[in-house]
């Protein structure tokens, strides 16, 4: 029998074991389906690691469990059950620009590292990555061309864009002085840098195309969710 027939028969006997669980009882379902994965990826790590088919297969596995993607790992993800720490790396940086995207999508593509850094927790809890791995990884990220680089803000904070544009001076400009308050009207912006009004529009118009300000017509001001307050 082959490496391939033998992973097939096995998923099989598993399948088969899980039709036995009722459907409504989902938590034991879990736990079964976490064990019975562990010790298939046990068994058969060798054949499972040359088979992108058999892969694919167990991550989906995985994500109907509420575990990592990565085989091997049980329910945390840790840089010290890694050999090799640059893979560590590069699984962070994946799962950091899924995130990135997904959840920068109603602040027009940008967000704050300290913003950022509480959503990643939310959405990918078994994963143990500290602040600084999060930089190092969004720093990975940057060199390779897939975010731009971090900007640092007015607040210290770090301005992460997960569009795959480069933001322009102008709009670097205008996002550090919004970012003490999270709103700006063009006065504003004509008193404390002195641009002429015509060039100021054309950078919010800039930033409200990009979804990542909003005008406010009654107020007069516009704001930027992305930096505003909690």
């Amino acid at each position: 029998m082959s490496d391939k027939e033998k992973i097939s028969d096995a998923y099989q006997n598993f399948a088969e074991g899980l039709e036995e669980i009722e459907e409504e009882d989902k938590e034991k379902r879990k736990e079964v389906l976490k064990k019975g994965i562990m010790d298939l990826e046990q068994e058969y790590r060798d054949e499972i690691k040359g088979t992108h088919a058999v892969d694919a297969r167990i991550v989906k596995l995985r994500k109907d469990a509420d575990m990592p993607e990565l085989i091997g790992v049980g329910d945390r993800v840790q840089k010290s059950r890694f050999k090799d720490k640059s893979k560590y790396e590069q699984f962070l940086a994946k799962e950091i620009l899924e995130v990135g995207i997904e959840e920068s999508k109603s602040y027009g593509g940008i967000m704050t590292f300290k913003e950022f850094c509480l959503r990643f927790v939310k959405q990918r809890p078994n994963w143990e990555a500290p602040s600084k791995e999060i930089r190092k990884a969004l720093e990975y990220l940057a060199k390779a061309g897939l975010i731009p680089k971090l900007y640092k803000m007015k607040t210290k904070d770090n301005l992460i864009t997960f569009k795959p544009v480069e933001l322009h001076g102008d709009v670097i400009t205008v996002l550090n002085i919004a970012s003490t308050t999270g709103s700006i009207s063009v006065a504003e912006i004509v008193a404390i840098i002195g641009w002429k009004k015509e060039r100021v529009e054309l950078t919010l118009r800039n930033l409200s195309e990009q979804e990542m300000a909003y005008y406010d017509k009654k107020e007069d001001v516009y704001f930027f969710p992305s930096l505003r307050k909690k």
